[in-house]
């Protein structure tokens, strides 16, 4: 049975998430697998840098659609501001606990995005297209982790 049309990832969104990765993948290959250490470590930095952009990304999504809201909801908000907070603090942390703080806070938007399509506040499709798109970035964050220049 085909999916629902409001629970049907919009072709645009997929696209763009697809390509979304094209970064994260390649800043993850060149961090795991450059012959040069100075290539390995910039493929690092590139890596944790568009990590915490993309979640800096993901929070504004949830505090654009919060602002929507009257009367205004302040948890809604703080929520939202709280991903980019997180993320930086990753960048600060750095090094192999910085990519698994980075990890760990894609990881709890995405568990906020799966709450916020069961109350109504973001569309149903959100979270099956994030679903993906986080397990992949998540791949790459632990095999920079576990194998990169850090």
């Amino acid at each position: 049975m085909a999916p629902s049309a409001d629970r049907r990832i919009p072709l645009p969104a997929l696209l763009l998430g697809i390509a979304s990765l094209i970064p994260c993948v390649a800043a993850a290959i060149a961090a795991t697998s450059a012959s040069s250490p100075t290539l390995r470590l910039y493929g690092y930095v590139a890596l944790i840098s568009y990590s915490a952009c993309i979640i800096s990304y993901l929070g504004a999504i949830h505090g654009g659609l919060a602002l929507r809201e009257t009367p205004l909801s302040a948890v809604r908000l703080i929520a939202a501001a709280t991903a980019p907070l997180l993320a930086w603090l990753a960048l600060a942390l750095g090094e192999r606990n910085g990519l698994l703080m980075m990890a760990a806070v894609l990881l709890l938007v995405l568990a906020y995005d799966i709450t916020a399509a069961r109350r109504g506040w973001i569309a149903p499709w959100y979270p099956r297209l994030r679903w993906p798109l986080t397990g992949v970035m998540l791949v790459c964050l632990l095999a920079t982790r576990q194998f990169g220049p850090i």
